[in-house]
């Protein structure tokens, strides 16, 4: 017989067995060694992950698996071991040395009850994975319905009783279509609770205010920039809090407010700003007062230390007070969650450091600072003789190039000598040096340039910080900072080490830091053995 022929016919033969095996449900299919031979409760108490639901069938009322291993067909929603874990500890249940929470949980449970928990998440027919449609309603052996949700990902979900979006109380199916004789077998990653078993376990369905806030549409700015500032884990954490929930329009108009700048959080992106957005969000947790986190008017004390937000009882509810002459109105008040309330509210409050760091965007730098100063004019001059106003502009950051449009966020401290100061240099220079101007060899612009920068010092230290001790300057010499005895002033001494610089006006503020005006022009070791070598 030509070989093609036979095995055409052995083909045409296992095709017949596969059309016949159809009608009858006591042959088994070619494939059932493929899909896997038995009923579906045979797919659950041969699975790993389903040890709890099988321990859990054989101890619930109505001998359920005689029942799963009927003619069906059971489309049945299997919780894993881990699932089931999670709603013991959900509970209160704990793992210890004899048990883990989920065997303590169906000791604890009456059997009729889980019955009622476990005929929730069997359905009658072969529901395929494909066969379930965003939106489709099934009625379950139990009598009650489940909600079918497919998201965007095209995941297979379950909503049960709780029925909250914001709790993300959804199972979704992690492992479809586990084909058994008489049914097909989804794993789930929670157990399903229907309504009874709510109210007998007396089931907290409400979600926490980070639930409320995550799953809320209008409030998804507010959980990308919780995110952003890192604060997502805290929330979480807080046991009892009231959460002035801003929505979407209220970060679109902080936005605007900050100007081009910021057209997203995305433009929040180094460590100042993402550090300031933590502040602005802190301050819109408030702590309880005497236990309660019950809205009274007054000053209710923020998760931002010392920062409070005006309360003001208004008709239907309440207005909320910056740091701004601008409040903030109530859109949905006393949303009710497992850890406290969330209020959405219209605006975004502004903390008092925020308004600062507004200001501070709209200030001039150290270069335009310096140059705008009529007693600092020299200054100016010799920023300009040796290529160093961009660097003051930027002090500290000119070696980060990541960081050039954020001339704020690396400050610097500038001690800055006056025009008379700078005299008295060219005086002790000689008659050669008469004006920045005489500076004009490349040695000579290079002795300058570190001059300059031994008047710097890295961060922001304004004269209420100062403290006596030796601070390295940013041209690498110590420079030291000496308390005047008797007084609460400093100077400063260099490389001289007989005349003192004093501070004749301190704290004049920039962007990018604060400038200290002095009466003489500090020399670092290098510039004393350049004079003497003139000598």
């Amino acid at each position: 017989m030509n070989k093609f022929r036979t095995i055409s016919i052995v083909f045409s033969m296992l095709a017949l067995i596969g059309f016949n095996s159809c009608d009858d449900d006591d042959v088994e299919s070619p494939g059932a060694a493929i899909v896997g031979p038995g009923t579906v409760y045979t797919r659950i108490s041969a699975n790993g992950n389903l040890t709890t639901l099988e321990t859990a069938l054989n101890a619930a009322t109505g001998d359920l698996p005689s029942t799963l291993e009927g003619a069906g067909p059971f489309t049945v929603f299997a919780p894993t071991d881990a699932a089931f874990t999670a709603l013991a500890e959900s509970l209160g249940f704990e793992s210890n040395d004899d048990r883990s929470a989920s065997e303590a949980l169906l000791a604890d449970i009456d059997p009729a009850l889980l019955s009622q928990i476990l005929t929730y998440h069997v359905v009658p027919g072969n529901l395929g994975a494909g066969s379930l449609s965003d939106g489709t309603s099934l009625t379950t052996v139990l009598g009650d319905e489940l909600s079918v949700v497919v998201d965007g990902d095209g995941n297979v979900q379950l909503l049960d009783a709780t029925k909250l979006s914001q709790t993300n109380p959804v199972s979704t199916v992690t492992q479809a279509n586990n084909y058994a004789d008489n049914g097909i077998v989804h794993f789930v990653d929670k157990v399903l609770l229907p309504a009874a078993a709510i109210g007998a376990l007396s089931f907290d369905t409400r979600p926490t205010v980070l639930e409320w806030v995550s799953g809320t549409d209008e409030l998804s700015s507010l959980a990308s920039a919780l995110d952003k500032a890192g604060l997502t884990d805290a929330v979480a954490s807080l046991d009892t809090a009231r959460i002035l929930a801003p929505n979407n329009e209220a970060f679109t108009a902080l936005f605007e407010a900050l100007g081009d700048d910021y057209d997203d959080l995305d433009d929040f992106d180094n460590e100042v700003e993402i550090s300031l957005l933590g502040e602005v969000l802190s301050y819109h947790i408030l702590k309880p007062a005497d236990g309660s986190i019950d809205l009274m008017a007054g000053a209710a004390e923020t998760l931002l230390k010392d920062n409070t937000v005006d309360v003001t009882a208004v008709s239907g509810g309440f207005e909320f007070g910056d740091a701004t002459a601008i409040t903030a109105s109530t859109i949905t008040p006393n949303i009710d969650a497992k850890n406290g309330f969330v209020d959405i509210i219209d605006k975004v409050l502004i903390p008092q450091s925020a308004l600062d760091f507004i200001a501070l965007l709209g200030s001039d730098d150290l270069a335009t600072t310096v140059g705008s100063t009529p007693q600092l004019s020299v200054l100016a001059e010799a920023l300009a003789q040796t290529d160093l106003v961009e660097t003051f502009e930027d002090m500290t950051n000119v070696q980060d190039t990541t960081a050039t449009n954020f001339s704020y966020h690396m400050p610097a401290t500038v001690f800055a000598p006056t025009d008379a100061a700078f005299a008295d240099l060219f005086t002790a220079l000689g008659p050669d040096y008469t004006s920045i101007a005489s500076f004009d060899t490349d040695e000579e612009k290079e002795l300058l340039k570190e001059i300059l920068q031994y008047h710097v010092l890295k961060g922001k230290i304004v004269s209420a910080d100062l403290e006596a001790g030796t601070v390295t300057t940013v041209s690498e010499n110590d420079i030291e900072i000496i308390s005047v005895v008797g007084t609460e002033n400093f100077v400063i001494g260099d490389a001289t080490n007989d005349v003192n610089a004093n501070i004749t006006a301190p704290d004049v503020f920039a962007r990018n830091g604060v400038a200290h005006i002095i009466d003489k022009v500090l020399l670092p070791k290098s510039v004393i053995d350049f004079i003497n070598s003139m000598e």
